[in-house]
């Protein structure tokens, strides 16, 4: 019984080995590891990529062919895990994903192959939920183009906002998607005297009110927010979720804030917006293409928060990661109920039975 540990820049396969020793070793004695990339900007190209089109764009890593290709478990962070790799491993019956994100496996054909899936839901919501307060603060009350100018040899005190500077307390702060992020944010948001709104199409609206928000439709969201919080997770229905029609909703002193996919946003009807100042300002993290190109156009404007893609990278984040999901795997082979299953479909597949079977009397 086999594990293979693929590293990255962002999560080294060494960090990825310190939870394997604590929690795998015991099930799996035989293990190897390796980067399947080592340039951190060719795998920011490489992850956006896979983000936007599914992993099925991507090759199978040369490491995993040389290393990997006989091992019953695969752990790793963004490794792209397509059809193609799954024809590589053929022994393959275990998956874990560092990640809350499961857009770099093809989970479909994993769970066709009997082969169990794992990621870490919530695993950077805390990262992310205060980032998307600071975004708020930072651009609202011009904190970055306050800094620019001074590095430059200003010292620049009128901004776009002049006349309506504002600030939290006494505002409506809208929130969109109510899952580990979004309720993180409300609840960062809930000191500072505030009225907190919430769509989430999902979320029973007893629960939101328990907690002392507001639920409300879309319609609603977009027309009262002050500040909104983009914290969808981008599936089909939510491509485009922010578009013209909602943008025309908002107040013109309201700013957005996106720091989950894209993809979630019109980006050509945000930037109209923005440009024409229909809406106050925007903080975003998270783009079409990355790095953005040199003559890219929300490089023109003036009330604009752009950040590269960082909102859910911390210390914490990243080392942590992988020991929430090789306990949770770990869980879950020792018979107790883990939190963190992708396809638990695959738990009446008989091959995997089998194989599970064999796992624990080894």
């Amino acid at each position: 019984m086999k594990a293979f540990l693929a590293g990255d820049p962002m999560i080294p396969s060494k960090l990825f080995k310190g939870a394997y020793d604590k929690y795998l070793s015991d099930y799996f004695p035989s293990m190897e590891m390796g980067e399947w990339e080592t340039d951190y900007p060719t795998l920011q190209k490489r992850r956006l990529k896979v983000e936007q089109d599914g992993p099925e764009v991507e090759v199978v890593p040369d490491v995993i062919k040389e290393s990997g290709a006989d091992a019953s478990v695969l752990t790793g962070l963004f490794v792209p895990i397509s059809t193609q790799l799954l024809d590589a491993m053929p022994n393959l019956r275990m998956i874990g994903l560092a990640r809350a994100g499961k857009e770099n496996i093809n989970l479909e054909e994993a769970t066709k192959r009997g082969i169990l899936a794992f990621n870490v839901m919530g695993r950077n919501a805390e990262a992310v939920s205060d980032f998307s307060v600071g975004m708020m603060l930072a651009e609202s009350r011009n904190m970055a183009r306050a800094h620019y100018s001074i590095m430059q040899g200003g010292w620049q005190k009128e901004f776009s906002n002049n006349d309506f500077v504002p600030q939290f307390k006494g505002k409506k702060m809208g929130i969109a998607g109510f899952g580990h992020i979004g309720q993180l944010v409300a609840q960062k948001l809930s000191g500072w005297d505030v009225e907190i709104l919430v769509y989430d199409a999902f979320a029973d609206p007893k629960t939101i009110e328990a907690k002392g928000y507001t639920p409300v439709d879309k319609a609603t969201l977009f027309k009262e927010s002050d500040f909104l919080s983009v914290n969808l997770r981008l599936v089909d229905a939510t491509k485009g979720w922010v578009d013209k029609e909602h943008l025309d909703l908002m107040k013109s002193t309201a700013y957005i804030v996106n720091t989950g996919r894209s993809g979630l946003i019109d980006l050509d009807a945000l930037y109209d917006a923005l440009k024409n100042k229909r809406i106050a300002g925007a903080g975003l993290d998270v783009f079409d293409e990355e790095p953005l190109p040199e003559n890219s156009a929300w490089k023109n404007l003036d009330n604009v928060t752009l950040t590269t893609h960082i909102a859910g990278t911390t210390t914490e984040v990243l080392t942590n990661s992988p020991y929430l999901l090789m306990e949770d795997m770990r869980k879950f082979l020792d018979g107790d109920d883990p939190n963190f299953l992708l396809n638990p479909e695959v738990l009446e597949n008989e091959s995997f039975k089998a194989w599970l079977k064999t796992v624990k009397q080894s």
